[in-house]
């Protein structure tokens, strides 16, 4: 069984999305959708932008990720994608492997966990695109800092900036539960196995604290930003009031020597 992700966007309606799919819903909750969609083909479609499909042809793929479109918000212009592909054989154990998995027993609780940590990958993959663009911008403003003495940015330019990066680091933290594992795992040695598994073959902990200390290196730049900014604009403030006093005091002095 083939399994692909792809991260379409920053969002996908979930609600919308209920109420159009065409296929058995086997699963659900506020954030995502598990579909049965034909003998053996799976769809899963998570809020946070990604989705992923079990067993289909590329083709009709590529005819699930048109019908997706219009529940998309900020769709991606490249989608990121991701494979693994599950080997059914009853007399070996649990087997990880880089792009597959051998497993001796199939259900659709096995394809759901399968399914869950692709997805966290492939999102990571977004994230950390995201992350590694943010610091390229921050390098930016301190090598300028470096050349120049200065960092040449308009408020309004920077108040976007750290709005973008809050945004993005907000996201990771709402939506990527990587030391969560679905419900169904609780209760269930063998899905357990290959959550963590899983989770450790794809490299999530891992992957997830480099974004994570990513944004936490750009946070601490953008602080020591603001403070110069501030440093900035409380220095021109005191010229404007050193001007101010200069008129002033330049007034009464012509007014004392014409009065007298």
């Amino acid at each position: 069984m083939k399994i692909t992700a792809f991260y379409l966007a920053e969002q996908i309606d979930i609600r919308a999305l209920k109420d159009a799919y065409a296929g058995t819903l086997l699963q659900e909750n506020p954030s995502e959708l598990f579909y049965q969609i034909g003998s053996d083909q799976y769809f899963y479609a998570l809020d946070y932008g990604a989705v992923v499909f079990a067993n289909l042809s590329s083709v009709e793929i590529s005819q699930n990720l048109a019908f997706l479109q219009p529940f998309c918000t900020k769709p991606l212009q490249e989608k990121l994608r991701d494979d693994l592909e599950i080997t059914v054989a009853a007399d070996l154990p649990i087997t990880f492997h880089f792009d597959s998995l051998t497993v001796p027993k199939i259900d659709e609780n096995v394809v759901r966990i399968v399914m869950h940590n692709i997805a966290h990958s492939v999102a990571l993959d977004f994230f950390s695109q995201r992350a590694d663009s943010l610091l390229a911008e921050i390098h930016h403003f301190t090598k300028q800092l470096e050349q120049e003495g200065a960092i040449r940015i308009s408020r309004k330019n920077m108040l976007r900036f750290i709005g973008r990066t809050l945004n993005n680091k907000n996201s990771v933290v709402e939506n990527l539960f990587i030391f969560d594992g679905p419900d169904l795992i609780w209760d269930d040695e063998y899905l357990d196995r290959i959550h963590r598994g899983l989770s450790r073959t794809f490299e999530l902990q891992s992957r997830f604290k480099e974004v994570e200390y990513t944004f936490k290196v750009i946070e601490d730049n953008m602080a020591v930003f603001r403070e110069l900014y501030l440093h900035r604009e409380s220095s021109q403030l005191e010229w404007i009031i050193i001007v101010l006093i200069c008129i002033e005091v330049f007034d009464l002095l012509i007014s004392k020597i014409f009065f007298s």
